[in-house]
């Protein structure tokens, strides 16, 4: 017989980053078909610009910047602090008018990979 006490609560929106430290990699997820994984040890900078709607918080890793823009990122941001973020997604568009919870709303991610230099010697 189970217990009631064993039920998981069901959030009122979808989990958009999960929290587990220590954390080697930080995995982020564009869509349901595209992820990408990024060591935290090659994060050089997170930075969270609130004072407009949507929030953006921005990370540069040594070879790719990646953007998340949308509500209550402030959480996230001190996570990311503590290198305990395990993934971060996009939400599917159809949560995007709901309150954010706890783990915050991230309404959109992108990803741009640095240009290379090639220096001739």
């Amino acid at each position: 017989m189970k217990s009631e006490t064993n039920k998981r609560t069901v959030s009122p929106t979808p989990a958009c980053w999960q929290r587990e430290a220590p954390c080697a990699c930080l995995r982020v997820e564009t869509s349901p078909r595209e992820a990408h994984v990024f060591p935290y040890q090659h994060l050089v900078t997170a930075s969270l610009n609130h004072g407009q709607e949507p929030e953006t918080l921005r990370l540069t890793f040594s070879s790719h910047d990646v953007e998340i823009a949308g509500r209550n990122l402030r959480p996230l941001l001190l996570a990311l602090q503590d290198f305990a973020v395990k993934w971060v997604r996009a939400i599917p568009e159809r949560y995007h008018a709901l309150e954010p919870g706890e783990n915050g709303a991230e309404v959109a991610l992108s990803i741009q990979a640095k240009a290379k230099l090639n220096a001739e010697i």
